[in-house]
Parts: structure tokens; C-alpha cells; sequence
């Protein structure tokens, strides 16, 4: 609160953590100011967490400064680092404000696993569906549930490049007469799709859709959505939409795509 009155509020962030970076300094407080850490699995680099401090063996403040309420966003974000550094306890902390706002919130770590679920009839390459399942599968069962969408996105490619996979990250396709548009789905092998949800209520109609339109611009015939969520987790396959839109070209679903080429990073 003394950094608050002291400056007053609705200035950068920047400020706010300078001087409040003198304090754990000074009171000799193990403290760490905006760690910069990766999150590697297999070898591989998933994600980047950078919060504003750790105090070490205790909790995660992370400062903001909003016109507007604490988000959702805000909230995955400080239980992302708490899982990362494995410390339950974290506080967000607002000085845009006339008065200092604060919420301080507990992260409890969740395990499970996907349920069992029969290869349908439309997936062409069973085997290729069978070994990612069970890359992905494995992968959960190392690093729990608690991970937001991009960094579950990061996890599960570097799962699936770990056993050899050929993973294309956000391929750019031509959607009609619009070149460059990024689709934010893996593509393995040049055969399937996989689309990654995470902390959400689970695999909806929406994310059905979404993983139709990425297999029709991609000119696949099937793909996997997988799903982890705040304490289960979920698969399913989709498979690629025959029906066209009326609101579109008949040639829509077959683009002229350039080849995709793939590189095990």
C-alpha cells in the first residue's frame, strides 16, 4: 500500500515493480524480479513463463494496472506460475486503482487422464491416431492438469516431436482469395489435425466446428481435439466436413495448397 500512496495510481506497471522490488531487497527477503524460465519437456521447450516476482518458497505476486475488474486471463495466468515454480499461493495485485486492489487466490494441482475412446471408422491411419493418443496420454500423466491452451499446445507438440512425429506448428493456408491465414491446429505427418483446448468447461460445439473449418482449408480427412480442463481431461475425433456451406464456393475444401514441408525442430 506504501507504493501505491507513494506514486499514486494508473502509471506503467514498470514503476510499480521497481520500487516495490527495493523492499524484499532490503527486509533480505529470497525473492526473484521477473525470472525468465522455460518449461521443457522432452528436451523440448513448451513455453516461457516470465511473472513479475517469486518469493521464494511462499507465493507469486503479479502486478497489473487496469482500468476494469481482474479477468479470467489473470487468473490462469497467476495458476500457470504457480504450477510452474510448484507454489499454491498467489496474489494480483492492482494499482490502477484509487484505492490498491488485491485478490489472493490458492492453486491446487489436479491429475487424471483421458477416458477411453474406440478409433472411429474415419480415422485412416489408425496407428498414427494409436501413438498419438498415447504420446499425449503420456505426457498428462507427467505434467498434470493446470496449464493454459498455449502452453498445453507447446506440451503436446513437444510430446509429439519427442517420438519422431513430423508436427507442422500453425500452418498458412489460402482461404478463398486470402492468402497467409493462420490456422492454429498440429498437423502430423500431413495427415491429421490435432487442436488444443485447455481450462475451459470442455470440448464444445464451437471447438468441433473450429477443427471442421482447420480440416476442410487443410485438405485432411481427420483430427483430434484434446481437451484439459481444471481437474478432467478430454479427446475427441473429428472428422472432415463433406457438406458444403451455402455460404460458399463449391471448390471451397479443396484449396490449392502448397506442400507442406516438415522439420523435426
Amino acid at each position: 500500500m506504501k507504493v501505491h500512496t507513494t506514486i499514486g495510481p494508473g502509471l506503467g506497471e514498470g514503476i510499480y515493480h521497481q520500487e516495490l522490488a527495493i523492499a524484499p531487497t532490503k527486509a533480505g527477503i529470497s525473492h526473484l524480479s521477473k525470472p525468465r524460465r522455460d518449461l521443457v519437456y522432452q528436451g523440448i521447450v513448451a513455453d516461457t513463463f516470465e511473472p513479475d516476482f517469486v518469493i521464494e518458497d511462499h507465493f507469486i505476486p503479479e502486478l497489473k494496472c487496469l482500468r476494469g475488474s481482474f479477468a479470467a486471463e489473470h487468473l490462469v495466468q497467476v495458476f500457470c506460475y504457480c504450477k510452474f515454480w510448484r507454489l499454491r499461493t498467489s496474489l494480483l495485485v492492482d494499482f490502477g486503482k484509487q484505492s490498491l486492489m488485491w485478490k489472493r487466490f490458492l492453486y491446487r494441482s489436479q491429475s487424471t487422464g483421458f477416458p477411453e475412446t474406440p478409433l472411429p471408422d474415419f480415422v485412416s491411419a489408425p496407428a498414427l491416431a494409436t501413438t498419438i493418443v498415447q504420446a499425449v496420454s503420456t505426457c498428462l500423466d507427467e505434467v498434470g492438469l493446470g496449464y493454459r491452451q498455449t502452453t498445453w499446445n507447446g506440451l503436446v507438440r513437444a510430446a509429439l516431436l519427442a517420438i519422431g512425429c513430423q508436427v507442422h506448428l500453425n500452418p498458412t493456408i489460402t482461404v478463398l482469395s486470402y492468402p497467409g491465414i493462420t490456422v492454429c491446429s498440429l498437423v502430423i505427418h500431413g495427415d491429421c489435425a490435432v487442436y488444443v483446448t485447455a481450462l475451459t468447461d470442455g470440448i464444445n460445439a464451437t471447438d468441433r466446428a473450429t477443427l471442421q473449418t482447420h480440416l476442410r482449408w487443410l485438405n485432411l480427412e481427420w483430427g483430434i481435439i484434446f481437451h484439459f480442463g481444471k481437474s478432467t481431461a478430454d479427446l475427441v475425433f473429428v472428422k472432415h466436413p463433406k457438406k458444403q456451406s451455402a455460404y460458399l464456393p463449391e471448390s471451397a475444401g479443396t484449396p490449392s495448397l502448397p506442400p507442406i514441408e516438415f522439420q523435426h525442430l
